[in-house]
């Protein structure tokens, strides 16, 4: 997800002798492009400031109205991170992360953390009614619906909270998973929600202290050097001895461009951190990372919130200041693109992701990849093509990786019976698809033979 307004948190233990202060330096979350500090709130340094414990090199995003929670223990030790969403791989992306003095120690999917089969049943960390029993917001108030009872309301503000460092956690199906924060270990698992109400029914969370900053949306390209003002982009066309193409230009889309992917930090001294650099092989990489490590740029879009910012979105690309050279690449490149996209046709696998051949593959593949709430959407849907926006959901996924966009055998399959040749005809396919595992889940199984004889090959 990607936000205008970045998150800066304060966390405070249950004793309240320990500060998480967690800031986030990009939009999007959650992930860890940010970074923790652990202090005391009631010891002082010989100048007055309070005494910091240690330092994360990751930010824990919580954001108001959103399924993520953090926690730090009496001892300011441990810390335990959950969120509903995981956008990238790696050990620290996990649903639950838990730390021990700044490392992480222990992670857990959502399945493990609350014994849940996501083939058999909805499994999602946060129990979630709003929809159900709240009338209206704005900006002051929330209002509860007159059939709201004292239950609903308590799940709605109290799904998640530390009490006196356990981890008290209520999921979708109204089952409590208890997490001992001292010991980093479950020690209570599905345990029925009305069987322990009367025992926490009084209490409600005080929340993670949450305040924003705006992001400033200045990409890697325009950073300016602080000396002569120029900005990055051009800075590397004379490194390279190659022109610069911005995306607003006219001839963006005319010529074969070769690109440059560079993210990382700016602090407020000037100074570039590049967390990734790759390039096409016609750059010097190395060239192009010592200049940005020996200059200083301009950091006046920085906010003041904050002491470094993530950057990325190298935006443009380039290619040879003569035109007939770069219309040699282009070429050359629409050449390699065309044999590339014949070869994707025969192919079983793209990218290690299985390719079905047919309809009927195609369906049974879903069957295998999608879990129960997501089949109970489906088999609930009055209009199918609620899950076949061009911005994400099921359509996408199977645009994206059964190479529908991009060329592939299956692509092939429905080309050759005259589906997804008209304009915006991928969407065509990808519905096709969606509309017929619908009905398979309904419990005809056979109704994509009929399909096929309907739209039998043309080709």
């Amino acid at each position: 997800m990607s936000t205008e307004v970045v998150p800066i948190s304060e966390t405070y233990s249950s004793n309240g002798k320990f500060k998480l202060l967690s800031i986030s330096y990009d939009d999007e979350f959650p992930n860890l492009k940010g970074e923790s500090f652990v202090s005391y709130t009631q010891e002082y340094d010989s100048i007055g400031i309070r005494k910091k414990f240690y330092k994360i090199n990751r930010s824990f995003d919580v954001y108001e109205g959103n399924p993520f929670f953090t926690a730090i223990s009496n001892d300011g030790r441990k810390i335990i991170y959950i969120t509903n969403y995981i956008y990238e791989s790696g050990l620290e992306n996990k649903n639950i992360t838990y730390y021990v003095d700044g490392k992480i120690a222990k992670t857990y999917t959502t399945e493990e953390f609350i014994n849940c089969d996501k083939n058999k049943e909805k499994c999602e960390l946060f129990y979630d009614n709003q929809n159900q029993i709240i009338e209206g917001r704005n900006s002051t108030i929330k209002q509860y619906k007159g059939s709201a009872s004292d239950k609903d309301i308590f799940l709605n503000k109290s799904f998640v909270f530390n009490k006196n460092d356990t981890i008290y956690l209520i999921d979708s199906r109204k089952k409590i998973t208890l997490f001992d924060l001292i010991k980093g270990k479950i020690v209570g698992s599905k345990i029925d929600f009305d069987s322990i109400y009367s025992k926490i029914k009084y209490i409600e969370p005080i929340k993670s202290r949450v305040s924003y900053y705006n992001y400033p949306y200045k990409y890697v390209t325009d950073i300016q050097n602080s000396i002569n003002n120029e900005k990055l982009s051009a800075s590397i066309s004379k490194i390279v001895n190659l022109k610069f193409i911005s995306i607003n230009d006219s001839t963006f889309h005319k010529y074969k461009l070769f690109r440059i992917e560079l993210s990382g930090y700016m602090n407020r001294k000037g100074k570039f951190e590049i967390e990734n650099l790759e390039t096409d092989s016609i750059f010097d990489s190395k060239l192009i990372a010592n200049y940005i490590a020996t200059t200083t740029f301009k950091t006046e879009f920085i906010p003041r919130e904050i002491d470094k910012i993530y950057l990325k979105h190298f935006f443009g690309g380039y290619r040879s200041f003569d035109d007939k050279v770069a219309e040699q690449e282009t070429l050359k490149e629409k050449e390699r693109r065309r044999a590339d996209f014949k070869k994707r046709l025969k192919l079983e696998k793209i990218d290690n992701i299985y390719i079905p051949k047919n309809l009927n593959e195609c369906l049974t593949e879903l069957d295998k990849i999608l879990n129960f709430e997501s089949k109970k959407q489906l088999m609930e849907a009055t209009d199918s093509w609620e899950f076949n926006s061009h911005m994400g959901g099921l359509g996408m996924w199977i645009r994206n990786n059964w190479g529908i966009n991009g060329g592939s055998r299956l692509l092939k399959y429905f080309n050759d019976r005259s589906i997804g040749e008209e304009m915006f005809g991928n969407d065509a396919i990808s519905g096709v698809i969606i509309s017929q595992y619908i009905i398979w889940l309904k419990g005809d199984k056979r109704a994509w033979k009929k399909w096929e004889k309907q739209n039998s090959i043309k080709k």
